[in-house]
């Protein structure tokens, strides 16, 4: 249980970190662009 917390905290603030001096991707943003690419490549063209 101890292991979990630390692990747990530790990744926490290490992402905290990381989202406030670095420039991370929107991952949801990212997935609903690749989405509407694919549904645009299905769609027949006439």
């Amino acid at each position: 249980m101890l292991q979990f917390l630390v692990g747990f905290t530790l990744g926490n603030v290490v992402g905290m970190y990381l989202a406030q001096n670095y420039e991370v991707p929107n991952v949801a943003k990212k997935i609903e662009q690749f989405k509407r690419d694919v549904e645009a490549k299905k769609k027949p063209k006439e």
